[in-house]
Order: structure tokens, then C-alpha cells, then sequence
């Protein structure tokens, strides 16, 4: 699904026109992630859409590292890209606005546990593989020094 259209992202404040669609779509990709984002919609994340026109064509969120003691750190959540956008780079500008949020939240990285067939696509975004992390498969450190 290729758009003439610029891709804009926009902070969500409830599930955006289009949504139950991606859903379906996450699910025919054997993807559960927005069926628990539905459920757990009323939590206070920060959440992120791209759009295409009137296309939904990913969501992505962002919340502290829950997962991490003693550390500000913040996590890429259900983040999913329409099968049918992805290539087009929708999911990179998706991502790009998520980590942007990060680096204001003055966090000292990003934490993703990502699917293996997901793992080129953070590499290509500037993630690292997060070797002998819990709980995480990629880390991109947001300020200088930071493992």
C-alpha cells in the first residue's frame, strides 16, 4: 500500500478510525500485540499512529521500561506496521517519532522485545541487539556513553 500522501504521525487519545482493521490484520500476521493494546487501552502509555491519508497503517507506544530496577529507560509497545505498508517507510518514521519521544522524556535509551522476524527492521533503525539484557531483544542508547 504504497502512498502518494505524506505518512503523519500523531499521539493518540483514543483508538484512532481504522483501528480494528489493523487489529485484524496483526492478527492474520499471527500477531496478538493489538488485542492487548485494546485491552489495556484505559493505561496511561503513550501511544503513537501513522497515517496515509485516512489509513491507518501502524501503532506504536511508549512507556517506562517496567521491566528495568533502578533505571529510566523507555519501551517500544505494541508497535505493528499494516503488512501491506510495510517497505515504504511508515514503520521507520513510526519508530523515529517513538524514540523522539524518548530522547524529550530524557531517558537514557529505548528497550524493544521484538519478534525475530522484526529484527533487521530495528537493526536498520539504529537498534543494537540487546546481548544478555532481560527481558529485551534491542537497546538504542539515546545519550552518549550509555550502554
Amino acid at each position: 500500500m504504497r502512498s502518494a500522501l505524506p505518512i503523519r504521525v500523531v499521539r493518540l487519545v483514543a483508538l484512532p478510525p481504522g483501528f480494528d482493521d489493523l487489529a485484524a490484520d496483526a492478527i492474520a500476521d499471527g500477531q496478538r500485540m493489538l488485542d492487548v493494546l485494546r485491552e489495556d487501552w484505559t493505561s496511561a502509555t503513550e501511544r503513537f499512529d501513522a497515517f496515509a491519508g485516512d489509513a491507518l497503517l501502524g501503532l506504536g507506544g511508549l512507556t517506562r521500561d517496567p521491566y528495568l530496577r533502578g533505571e529510566e529507560a523507555g519501551r517500544v509497545r505494541r508497535f505493528y506496521v499494516r503488512r501491506a505498508s510495510r517497505r515504504h517507510g511508515a514503520g521507520r518514521l513510526l519508530l523515529g517519532e517513538i524514540v523522539a519521544w524518548a530522547r524529550a522524556t530524557d531517558w537514557q535509551r529505548v528497550r524493544v522485545r521484538a519478534p525475530a522476524e522484526a529484527f533487521a527492521f530495528y537493526e536498520a533503525c539504529g537498534f543494537l541487539r540487546a546481548v544478555g539484557e532481560a527481558s529485551a531483544t534491542h537497546v538504542m542508547p539515546l545519550r552518549p556513553g550509555t550502554p
